[in-house]
């Protein structure tokens, strides 16, 4: 039985998907196994992995998204631990060491998840991606709500865990992840590494192309939190206040100023003391230029401006 899972659901991106799978076979940690999930591609993906021989198990299933994928391969596993990596992302090739090391010396923690380098299409880094421990380790449920800080493919969790919060909510996609976060954190505190651990690649934003029914979704996984924790609701006009923020920035890279203007006054109604409102604001009567480019690199997570 290996002891550590690692999951990647894979979908025409062939060439990528290689190298995400060497970046696992390098690993300094051995004790684990490769589960790529080919969802339903229609490019290379099925010659190049079958390429990998016994190195990894090759699971083809029909298109049905990443959620689907990923449950497949968590249901298909055998890991005491299970690792998220998309096809696109790279481990360092200590991550599953440091991590899994990391949960065996903290058993307290349900799942660890460590800093990233946004990478560009040729592997280049273009940034690291970090926030502060405080944020980032403990008990952090009611601050992951606020927005998402957990970058995805740095996550390794406990099986134990996983059952308990359930696996990802295949009627979504874009928030899907955060969701996921969030549910496992209502389960059990969680671990941070504060090193690099990952190569998150940025090749194109789903949430900017699909802004609409992105907002629609992280809506849907705040009010599913505080039904399932009534005792919080305190939060909710502090949660809506950012998750309508989030949206006016976007809306302002957009350059819809309709929407802009709707997004940020519901901010406002629901905290009118929101400080990063007030500062976007004023950044958007004195400065646009800077608010754009860094609104570019936060949201579109590159160092160019619009």
């Amino acid at each position: 039985m290996p002891e550590v899972s690692v999951i990647i659901p894979a979908y025409n991106k062939a060439d990528l998907t290689v190298k995400t799978v060497q970046s696992v076979l390098v690993q300094t940690y051995k004790d684990l196994e490769i589960l790529v999930v080919d969802d339903g591609s229609t490019d290379q993906t099925k010659e190049r992995m079958l390429a990998f021989g016994d190195k990894i198990q090759y699971i083809h299933k029909p298109n049905g998204g990443a959620c689907s994928a990923r449950n497949l391969g968590i249901r298909r596993s055998r890991g005491t631990f299970i690792a998220f990596l998309d096809c696109d992302d790279l481990y360092d090739e200590k991550k599953i060491e440091l991590s899994v090391g990391y949960l065996k010396k903290n058993p307290k923690f349900g799942y660890v998840h460590t800093d990233a380098y946004f990478i560009d299409q040729d592997g280049g880094i273009i940034r690291k991606y970090s926030h502060p421990r405080a944020r980032k380790e403990g008990w952090v449920a009611r601050k992951l709500v606020l927005g998402n800080f957990i970058c995805n493919s740095t996550v390794v969790v406990r099986r134990e865990i996983l059952e308990k919060a359930g696996l990802f909510d295949e009627s979504i996609f874009t928030p899907a992840d955060w969701d996921l976060w969030i549910r496992l954190a209502e389960v059990a505190p969680v671990g941070y590494l504060n090193m690099p651990l990952t190569g998150y690649r940025v090749t194109d934003n789903y949430i900017f192309r699909r802004i609409e029914l992105a907002q629609k979704e992280e809506g849907a996984v705040i009010e599913n939190f505080f039904k399932r924790n009534p005792r919080w609701n305190h939060l909710r006009s502090g949660v809506l206040s950012n998750y309508h923020l989030r949206y006016a920035e976007c809306y302002f890279l957009k350059d819809n100023e309709n929407r802009l203007r709707e997004e940020f006054f519901s901010s406002l109604k629901f905290n009118p003391l929101n400080f990063k409102a007030i500062v976007l604001f004023f950044y958007y009567l004195l400065a646009q230029r800077h608010l754009r480019r860094n609104l570019h690199q936060r949201i579109l997570r590159t160092n160019e401006s619009a």
